[in-house]
């Protein structure tokens, strides 16, 4: 893949898989419109965020939202589509890192152009959330850390702006850390350098106020399309004993059902977290993996848990996966396949229209049809989880 004709075809491609996002919005709903515009509206009035009102986003979302609407009172642009074409120009830059990787890696040429392939059509599949949210921020973020490994600053800086757009992937700064094998203090001071750059003026002007993030998170309960609200519901089908919060976002279950359910989520999510964390330490101190690779395969892992284990799961999640996919390694095409058509798979089933069913029709008395559809959400997610802990650690040798 390698000399300027791959990069043009590749650039035009990428031009006309975002053409097609950009000129095709969501038809019916867009948090860009509804929520995002309200919060930044809110703030060029003077309230501020974590002071005045509740936000319960980390703190660099707030120039992600902000600028659209700093433009649209300029009188450039409007609010929607200024946020879009924002997206679109970070999307330009992790692609151009992206492209970078795939033409030093040692994989057969044939899965460097699939994934390209990959990385043109996933997000045209979900192109209703693709530019409409943050995710794709947040895990381009994560992306160029890891894509820029051996520039440990650079890695550092965008790990914790990940980290400053959804907090979730703060536990991977611990096996991160080991995983660098260079002497510690050195490796403390990129990372603690790394955390004021992005986190330090937040904190300076803050402060404190920033738990309210926390808080919002802590209260909130199963959301509906998570994993654990799905067995509630399960349970519900013969129970009856669940009612459907209709309030925005989370739509949750709220009955003793959910209530044990959500006891039980408040410590297995943690201890899975904990158990991913041990296992990738366990792994860096005994099984000396390579890092670029290991850190690739211990993201996918880590991301899976969280889908599986956690309160609260969004479509857009599955964006979360499509980097990682693209950059890994894999040696052979076969596993490659496998992990871009069950991702893909997931993609159709939960950010397009495509696939219309009678979800009340009853099944099997008393499980209606929505249980299979669901089912066929959650278990190519344990496939994968299964599949990236059989990844190698180390680049393999090429095979086709």
């Amino acid at each position: 893949m390698k000399g300027r004709r791959w990069f043009w075809l590749a650039l035009v491609g990428f031009l006309l898989s975002r053409v097609y996002i950009l000129r095709f919005p969501p038809p019916l709903y867009s948090d860009v419109f509804h929520d995002y515009r309200r919060y930044a509206a809110m703030w060029q009035d003077g309230l501020t965020p974590y002071l005045k009102h509740f936000y319960e986003y980390p703190p660099a979302t707030i120039p992600i939202l902000y600028l659209p609407e700093i433009l649209n009172r300029a009188g450039i642009g409007h609010y929607y589509e200024n946020y879009r074409a924002q997206t679109f120009a970070f999307d330009l830059i992790i692609f151009l890192f992206i492209l970078k990787t795939l033409n030093k890696l040692k994989t057969p040429a044939l899965s460097k152009k699939l994934a390209l392939a990959f990385y043109l059509v996933a997000p045209m599949v979900a192109k209703d959330f693709f530019y409409d949210g943050i995710d794709w921020a947040f895990i381009g973020s994560l992306t160029i850390a890891l894509v820029s490994w051996p520039r440990r600053l650079f890695f550092w800086i965008f790990f914790w702006l990940s980290t400053a757009i959804k907090f979730m992937t703060a536990p991977l700064a611990l096996p991160f850390f080991f995983l660098a094998k260079r002497p510690w203090f050195k490796e403390l001071k990129a990372a603690a350098l790394g955390f004021l750059i992005v986190w330090g003026l937040p904190l300076a002007i803050f402060r404190t106020s920033l738990s309210v993030m926390f808080v919002f998170h802590a209260q909130r309960g199963l959301k509906y399309a998570s994993f654990p609200s799905f067995i509630v519901e399960t349970i519900n089908y013969f129970t009856q004993t669940e009612t459907r919060f209709n309030q925005a976002p989370d739509f949750q279950l709220i009955g003793p059902v959910s209530t044990v359910a959500e006891s039980i989520v408040g410590l297995v999510f943690p201890l899975s977290i904990a158990a991913v964390l041990a296992y990738g330490l366990w792994v860096i101190l005994k099984k000396k993996p390579q890092a670029e690779v290991f850190a690739l395969k211990l993201s996918l892992i880590y991301i899976l848990t969280i889908f599986l284990t956690g309160k609260v799961f969004s479509q857009p999640f599955h964006l979360w996966l499509i980097p990682l996919i693209i950059l890994f390694p894999f040696g052979s095409v076969k596993k490659q396949l496998v992990f871009m058509l069950l991702s893909l798979w997931l993609l159709v089933i939960d950010t397009t229209p495509w696939i219309k069913l009678d979800e009340q029709k009853i099944l099997f008395d008393p499980i209606p049809l929505k249980f299979v559809a669901y089912s066929l959400r959650f278990i190519p997610m344990f496939i994968l989880l299964y599949l990236s802990f059989k990844l190698p650690n180390k680049l393999a040798p090429a095979k086709k």
